[in-house]
């Protein structure tokens, strides 16, 4: 059922694309006309700054994710480079959460490496942790600033998103206990070894990771922004940043199937909340096509070679 949740959620977002760029009279050719009229030596600064920043983005996890599996297995940063695009190109084929955790796992060598689950969910917990800090932000600049947000369920939203920032502070503190409460309940207690790792984190470790997070959002944050320039979306500083910032969220929270799925998430998310400005949608489409090409399609090609590499089955596999 979840698999065919998610196939219809892919085709409903493909569709939904395909529909608001035919409303606004546009189509497909224009996306094309968007590409090529602006991918070339006039913003060959900005391209080269967009196409520099993507190593340093994926540099960033790394290193979050080379400061967390420290509790696994010690590792250098080539290698934590090495699982971390290895999981990149796992999500081609499997569900992106799934095929990002078993890419760093299988990449460790320690008889006790599925303890890496714990460490890869940190990772990704922390990177949600802080797009919904951002995405909650963007909420509420259209609160304040779009009429059409200006009501009482926008506002109970902004409520419960910063709720939710709050519940994930006293998780981290409490994370101890959360781990013991899990092994309580027999529906999760098949999964408590593999997060009990959570619990020996010191909240100094989980700060560090969380910087590196907080660094790689602000990279592929100012990516989106000079693509925005380089296809001429011109809009108050404010408004184009929260809208970035509402795109990251929407791809956090909605669940993709693969790596093409994160690209239709991207595209609808960002149709929809660059709709309340006066955007065409070829631009807005040619803006995240790019980012995905160069964030997402460039490097899972990378990460193609080290999944080759990989050690899949063998007696080491246990908690």
């Amino acid at each position: 059922m979840a698999w065919v949740f998610k196939w219809g959620l892919l085709v409903a977002m493909l569709g939904y694309l395909y529909m608001t760029i035919q409303q606004k009279g546009q189509s497909l050719q224009d996306v094309y006309w968007q590409l090529r009229q602006n991918l070339n030596r006039e913003h060959w600064v900005e391209l080269v700054i967009v196409g520099l920043l993507t190593p340093v983005n994926w540099a960033c996890e790394s290193r979050k994710w080379q400061l967390l599996a420290q509790k696994v297995e010690k590792i250098n940063f080539f290698e934590s480079f090495k699982g971390v695009l290895a999981g990149l190109a796992l999500g081609f084929l499997l569900p992106n959460n799934v095929g990002d955790a078993a890419g760093r796992v299988l990449s460790l060598q320690s008889h006790q490496r599925l303890s890496g689950v714990g460490a890869a969910l940190l990772a990704n917990g922390l990177q949600f942790y802080v797009s919904l800090i951002f995405g909650t932000l963007g909420i509420g600049y259209l609160v304040v600033y779009v009429s059409a947000f200006q009501n009482s369920a926008a506002w109970l939203l902004l409520g419960v998103l910063v709720s939710t920032i709050v519940a994930g502070i006293w998780l981290i503190i409490k994370r101890k206990e959360a781990t013991f409460y899990l092994e309580k309940f027999r529906w999760f207690r098949w999964i408590a070894p593999y997060v009990e790792i959570i619990s020996q984190y010191s909240i100094g470790e989980i700060v560090a990771a969380w910087r590196w997070a907080v660094g790689r959002y602000g990279v592929f944050t100012l990516q989106f922004f000079l693509l925005l320039q380089v296809f001429k979306v011109t809009l108050p500083l404010g408004a184009s940043i929260s809208n970035i910032f509402l795109v990251f969220f929407a791809k956090t929270l909605i669940p993709a199937l693969n790596f093409l799925g994160d690209l239709g998430i991207r595209e609808a998310s960002s149709l929809y909340f660059f709709s309340f400005y006066e955007v065409a949608p070829s631009q807005i489409v040619a803006v995240t096509l790019t980012l995905w090409f160069v964030n997402i399609l460039l490097p899972v090609l990378l990460g193609v070679v080290w999944v080759m590499k990989l050690k899949w089955w063998g007696n080491d596999f246990k908690p």
